[in-house]
């Protein structure tokens, strides 16, 4: 039985947060992997998967090489890895050299000779980077499976190139195909998004692309707050506003998405990040360096004060707010969708019909953008209203809504 020195050097090159200057512990890694499985499996009772220090060094000293699955996904996020090998990771029947494939929970990667003709040819950042420009403009503004195939087929000739060229120019252009891939699944519901995300902070760190970092821990901060880690939320957002000199549209999206997830535990000083969001959306220009904030503006910020009015406890002031914004014309449907979501909410204890009406119409708008993000942010409502389902409006929401959850994802 070998040690496996890989993983005990993935461990040694985290600073720990008790002691600095000194790695992190067995005990801290452990305590983090099962912090990780609840954020990356949210929803799911996570206990019986736990781990202490006396596993994390089993794994050191080569006595297990291949944890279930789900233990490998915290593993892999604790100790930023993309694939299992970087961790000296095997099954015990595949010899250790054996190539590891693309992390891909949700589907297997396509096979490269089904790749796009021309896609081996891009021999530079620069190329790659315009070619995701150009994946992005024809994928318009409705979210679609062919976009998300697309750009897997893409970011596997892209990690291959890395891998066996030894390529890390490559690592900026991988950082935003792998955020783009994250938010594309995110948004068909694939269940591999927040894998991704943590590819491209990865990515952006090693290229030393302080908006992309920022931008990936945002999002990163969003993920946690979904699935109802308020506390990885808060430091996540806290983390991202560190970075800098970054663009004011990035750097808002950083300040409320503080706000939110301070709202969301019931910090009421969250009025002034807001303020501050103001501000800085009001002095922002167009900058080619934040073009994934560009959705970022006045009314973007406006929708996060109401949310986090709502979340306080001012539900009369946060539907006020919602139903003035979706009265603006040239709304986008992703955007509308989740507006009519959060407004479902702060209805469902006072009118739930009302409330069903609204999420009727996320339902509708988000269907028309290609999104599930609507779907995934309507669940605590269709739970509420499910008391009242006698009442024909809210019956064929609650039927739509479980239709979206459990009908066939495209594919």
């Amino acid at each position: 039985m070998a040690p496996n020195d890989q993983f005990a050097q993935a461990r040694n090159r985290l600073i720990s947060a008790r002691w600095p200057g000194r790695p992190m512990s067995r005990s801290e890694v452990a305590d983090a992997v099962n912090a990780a499985l609840d954020l990356l499996f949210p929803g799911q009772d996570m206990r019986a998967l736990y781990v202490d220090f006396r596993w994390i060094g089993k794994l050191e000293r080569g006595e297990h090489r291949w944890p279930a699955q789900e233990r490998r996904a915290a593993l892999r996020h604790v100790l930023h890895a993309h694939t299992d090998a970087e961790l000296g990771l095997f099954p015990t029947r595949r010899a250790p050299d054996t190539p590891a494939l693309v992390p891909n929970p949700g589907r297997p990667p396509a096979p490269l000779h089904e790749a796009e003709p021309g896609i081996e040819t891009l021999d530079s950042a620069e190329a790659w980077l315009r070619r995701l420009g150009d994946l992005v403009t024809e994928a318009g503004n409705v979210i679609s499976a062919d976009a998300l195939l697309r750009a897997r087929r893409h970011l596997q000739i892209l990690e291959r190139l890395q891998r066996d060229s030894a390529r890390p120019d490559l690592a900026q252009a991988d950082a935003r195909w792998s955020e783009f891939l994250s938010w594309l699944a995110d948004n068909t519901g694939e269940p591999d998004g927040a894998a991704w995300l943590h590819r491209a902070h990865r990515h952006a760190t090693a290229a030393a692309d302080p908006v992309l970092s920022a931008y990936t821990l945002m999002r990163q901060s969003q993920h946690a707050l979904d699935g109802g880690d308020v506390r990885t939320a808060i430091t996540l957002a806290r983390r991202s506003l560190t970075y800098g000199p970054i663009p004011a549209r990035t750097h808002v999206l950083c300040l409320t998405r503080t706000a939110e997830a301070l709202a969301t535990c019931g910090d009421n000083t969250t009025a002034t990040i807001i303020a501050k969001a103001r501000r800085g959306i009001r002095s922002a220009s167009s900058d080619p360096a934040e073009e994934f904030a560009n959705h970022c503006d006045l009314r973007y910020v406006t929708a996060v004060d109401a949310r986090c009015r709502h979340l306080l406890g001012d539900t009369t002031s946060a539907a006020a707010i919602l139903e003035e914004l979706l009265t603006e014309p040239a709304l986008g449907p992703l955007d509308a969708s989740m507006w009519h979501a959060h407004l479902g909410d702060c209805y469902q204890a006072t009118d739930p019909q009302r409330a069903a009406h609204h999420g009727s119409l996320a339902l509708q708008l988000g269907a028309q953008a290609g999104s599930y993000r609507p779907v995934r942010a309507l669940q605590p409502l269709a739970v509420a209203l499910r008391r009242h389902r006698s009442l024909p409006t809210i019956q064929t929401f609650l039927d739509a809504h479980r239709q979206a959850v459990t009908g066939p994802v495209p594919r």
